[in-house]
């Protein structure tokens, strides 16, 4: 049995899979979710489905980037997990994840997440999930220099990039919105897909760190203010 986290934004989510088969997802609002939280709903979710902790062989989780927040409780509550139960932790990242509903769309994809202060999280991908332009923070005008043409733009800042995109005459496709709400059951996909990833385990586990790409909004204002 695997478990998948993504906490990555506002609505969190988890799921379980077990002999090869999805057998729960649910989601969870993240902003009043925390660490003291999160692992009561995975116990309810195994219990719910006649498992228990001791039934998992490994945690499928997003790394980031995303909701700073959102990421630590995720980070934590697997690594406690892992370490507990003596697991690997796999990982993905959040822009992959928002990809995949794409995967197959016979475009390139621009996956592109608020990021919060008039800047966006971005990557490009192939239509099958090869990469293009690597994770990075960008403002949104930059989105110009990324050769947007024709590409399909998908994620929670996909609405602001194609009204720039719009404003420029450049032809793109926007995904529709649905697609846009991170699943954890997308992380079992992308297993099948790209296969998996370096193992996190016992002896690596203090490695592991949220891919955050730049500092907090609040160690931003506050540098400002020093």
């Amino acid at each position: 049995m695997f478990l998948a986290l993504d906490t990555s934004q506002n609505s969190g989510s988890i799921a379980l899979y077990a002999d090869h088969a999805l057998v729960y997802s649910a989601f969870f609002n993240i902003s009043i979710t925390h660490s003291e939280t999160l692992m009561p709903q995975i116990d309810a979710a195994l219990s719910f489905c006649g498992y228990s902790r001791i039934d998992l062989e490994a945690i499928v989780l997003c790394k980031g980037p995303g909701s700073f927040t959102g990421l630590r409780i995720g980070m934590a509550t697997a690594k406690g997990i892992s370490l507990g139960l003596q697991i690997p932790i796999y990982t993905y990242n959040s822009l992959e994840s928002t990809a995949l509903s794409l995967y197959g769309c016979g475009r390139n994809i621009l996956a592109v997440v608020d990021a919060k202060m008039k800047e966006i999280y971005f990557a490009k991908y192939d239509e099958f999930l090869n990469e293009l332009v690597s994770p990075r923070v960008l403002e949104p005008l930059d989105i110009l220099q990324m050769e947007p043409q024709d590409c399909f733009v998908i994620g929670t800042a996909a609405p602001a990039i194609s009204e720039i995109l719009s404003a420029h005459q450049i032809p793109h496709r926007v995904a529709l919105p649905h697609q846009n709400l991170l699943h954890a059951e997308a992380l079992f996909t992308l297993m099948e897909i790209k296969g998996q990833p370096m193992a996190y385990d016992f002896n690596s586990l203090a490695e592991l760190e949220p891919e955050y790409l730049r500092e907090s909004t609040a160690q931003v204002l506050r540098k400002k203010h020093q």
